[in-house]
């Protein structure tokens, strides 16, 4: 299995996760602690904060109508041995398939105990397609 197969069934694994509401599967997907930089500045969360974050976000899509996230990986690249670089393309739909919201996240991974995890996160283009709705994370 090439590592752009590896992060791409990570990624399906992560989607799904999003699907089933399930904030603790999402949350094993993460080093223990996760990095997120951001345009009002940049914060880390350990793995019970991230759970609890994973939890309000979870909450809040649906707030905002969404009932099914989409998730497409635009690229992989392993940057050094067992760390990668991923870029995902997100689309949240509606109940009625209408697209709610759409963005691009970058992710850099590290591949601990034989398996990937995330290890940083840039989100600004998720804010902005959020902001754009009249509707801030």
């Amino acid at each position: 299995m090439t590592v752009r197969d590896e992060i791409a069934a990570f990624f399906a694994a992560y989607v799904d996760a999003f699907a089933r509401g399930d904030a603790e599967a999402l949350s094993l997907l993460w080093e223990p602690v996760g990095l997120f930089p951001s345009p009002a500045g940049n914060f880390a969360m350990d793995r019970p904060a991230f759970r609890e974050h994973c939890a309000r976000l979870m909450d809040f899509y649906r707030d905002q109508g969404v009932a099914r996230p989409v998730g497409t990986l635009l690229s992989a690249t392993e940057l050094f041995p067992g760390v990668a670089e991923a870029r995902m393309a997100y689309r949240m739909e509606g109940a009625d398939g209408a697209v709610v919201a759409a963005w691009e996240h970058v992710y850099l991974l590290r591949r601990t105990g034989g398996r990937w995890h995330v290890t940083l996160t840039i989100a600004d283009a998720e804010m902005a397609a959020w902001a754009a709705r009249g509707a801030g994370l």
